[in-house]
């Protein structure tokens, strides 16, 4: 058993079963029993998102499981049958729990959604493990093209993370009227320029900046960094008018047209002064992103129930927890070797990330439209040390 994905795995599962329990109240005996669900008939509507939310949500589980019960002199197939068995098992002690809570609705469809998301999940890692052999294409292309280390990595994953939650809910909308959608707020700024909103045209810039720098420490070439992340990030900003409920603003595309400039002279730095530039527009984004004023008038009081929004919207909730993790998973790798130490400090800066955040949520008491919560405090300390566990027992990057 690979003891490193233990804990990890136990995470996930925590979180599975927080999610799939949810609200954790109004516990009940079931009238009809607690297998009525088990049954082969399939329900009159079953909604697309939900089937998407529930093949989604266990994919990292399948993964981790995979990980997890991998032993060198066994073979794959056994570890995919383990995580197949375990991930479907917990799902249906999930939805045998949902018997018992009256604003839940088991069903077979839904095991069958999770356990193919949980196939799915060891698939990917078997696939990843096999063709990132040093025979494998992957390792050949890894080597070739990221940075040596598993800081390339990480910093390929960051920008992966972005790209997704930029593209969440994941549903494709190719009819004319959902590209129409897509286009109002950049057809309607671009007619009355009186729309701009600057505030959000900054926080696009600190972003697009950023991520040009992880780009720029991710790829071994850095005199490629520039053109292909400015390729990169165009196309997923101008994907999102092919989403379901995305659009594309005008304050997007003057980000990343404002960001082309600096990060050009960004790579005729140093990789110290570099990355603390990286850190500072990170951090000066996400303080932007949280003051920025909402829609409607003052928020209510501070929610401390965790995930409570998320939970009530699952499809669009998947995008806003990747937006909570992803810039401090980023400032993490950033931050992290510019003093030449690839893990020292995790628990420290996890404390002033945290207390960060959860100071900038407090602000937003007085600010109109917004919703603070505690949640956004707790995805920027999992986008901190997710990083950190994940090179721990790792060489030292070369040079450190």
């Amino acid at each position: 058993m690979n003891r490193k994905a233990l804990l990890a795995t136990l995470i996930c599962v925590l979180l599975i079963a927080y999610a799939s329990l949810f609200p954790l109240s109004g516990w009940r005996l079931p009238g009809s029993g607690f297998f009525a669900w088990c049954t082969l008939k399939l329900p009159g509507h079953v909604s697309k998102s939900d089937l998407l939310v529930n093949v989604i949500a266990y994919v990292p589980l399948g993964y981790l499981l995979f990980r997890l019960f991998r032993v060198d002199k066994r073979p794959a197939v056994i570890a995919l049958a383990c995580a197949l068995v375990t991930g479907s098992a917990l799902s249906f002690a999930m939805e045998l729990t949902q018997t018992a809570l009256p604003g839940r609705t088991p069903s077979t469809v839904d095991l069958g959604a999770n356990t193919l998301g949980a196939c799915a999940g060891a698939l990917l890692a078997l696939i990843w493990q096999r063709a990132a052999m040093p025979q494998g294409a992957l390792s050949r292309w890894r080597a070739s093209f990221l940075a040596p280390g598993r800081e390339g990595d990480l910093g390929l994953a960051v920008l992966l993370l972005w790209l997704c939650s930029q593209w969440a809910p994941f549903v494709p909308s190719l009819d004319w009227g959902g590209i129409k959608n897509g286009l109002k707020p950049l057809w309607y700024t671009a007619n009355d320029l009186s729309r701009l909103d600057l505030m959000q045209g900054a926080t696009y810039f600190c972003y697009l900046a950023a991520l040009g720098v992880l780009a720029q420490e991710t790829l071994r070439r850095r005199a490629l960094a520039l053109p292909l992340f400015s390729l990169f990030a165009a196309l997923v900003l101008c994907g999102k008018i092919f989403i379901l409920g995305r659009q594309l603003s005008l304050e997007a595309l003057a980000g990343l047209f404002a960001a082309v400039p600096l990060l050009a002279v960004a790579g005729l730095l140093g990789e110290k002064s570099r990355r603390l530039i990286g850190c500072l527009l990170l951090v000066t984004g996400f303080a932007l992103y949280e003051l920025k004023p909402g829609a409607g008038g003052l928020a209510g009081g501070f929610g401390w129930v965790p995930f409570q929004g998320q939970l009530a919207h699952e499809l669009t909730g998947f995008g806003s927890i990747l937006e909570g993790v992803w810039p401090f998973a980023a400032l993490w790798i950033l931050i992290a070797s510019v003093g030449g130490e690839t893990r020292g400090g995790a628990w420290p800066g996890a404390a002033a990330v945290f207390a960060f955040v959860l100071a900038l949520e407090w602000l937003q008491l007085e600010i109109p439209g917004r919703t603070p919560d505690l949640t956004q405090a707790l995805l920027a300390l999992a986008g901190w040390l997710a990083p950190a566990f994940y090179l721990r027992g790792a060489p030292p990057r070369a040079g450190a």
